[in-house]
């Protein structure tokens, strides 16, 4: 096995992506099972994406390392890059659909009525909402990742 395919920083960056959206992945199952406002709400095709990218960035790492020459070596490098750059459009993906399905639940509990300010911002509320914060913060960065990922190249040239 070549550690130095291994160890560039197309796939070091392509495993750190991976790692962050699946740490994403579990603030949102922990977010949907969790107690409080968003309990039971889902974010539409947010696993779904997020398996995309994690997918994605694992066969970036596992085509980087597969020795091929010619034709076949050429059109797996076609291959990672496209992959590259599916990564942080998969995530960016997942903010969008993240913020905009979140985003109504925030104003109702961040920005309620004084009448209605007791009853809304309970602990509960209060802390799925922080999760559902952090967890669109995880997300844009495993994007912002994969973005700055996608102007590597996924291997050297050999001499």
């Amino acid at each position: 096995m070549d550690f130095k395919k291994l160890l560039s920083a197309s796939n070091i960056i392509a495993c750190l992506a991976a790692v962050v959206s699946i740490i994403s992945l579990i603030l949102y199952g922990a977010n949907f099972g969790g107690a409080g406002f968003y309990h039971g709400v889902a974010i539409p095709l947010y696993v779904l994406f997020g398996i995309f990218a994690i997918v994605a960035a694992l066969a970036v790492i596992g085509l980087s390392l597969v020795p091929a020459k010619g034709m076949l070596g050429k059109v797996l490098d076609v291959v990672v890059m496209v992959l590259k750059v599916l990564i942080p459009v998969f995530l960016f993906i997942m903010t969008f659909n993240a913020i905009s399905s979140r985003v109504e639940g925030f104003g109702y509990i961040y920005f309620a009525n004084v009448d209605v300010k007791l009853e809304v911002q309970t602990p509960e509320n209060l802390a799925s909402a922080g999760l559902a914060i952090t967890n669109i913060i995880f997300t844009t960065i495993a994007a912002l990742i994969g973005l700055v990922g996608a102007f590597f190249l996924p291997k050297k040239e050999e001499e």
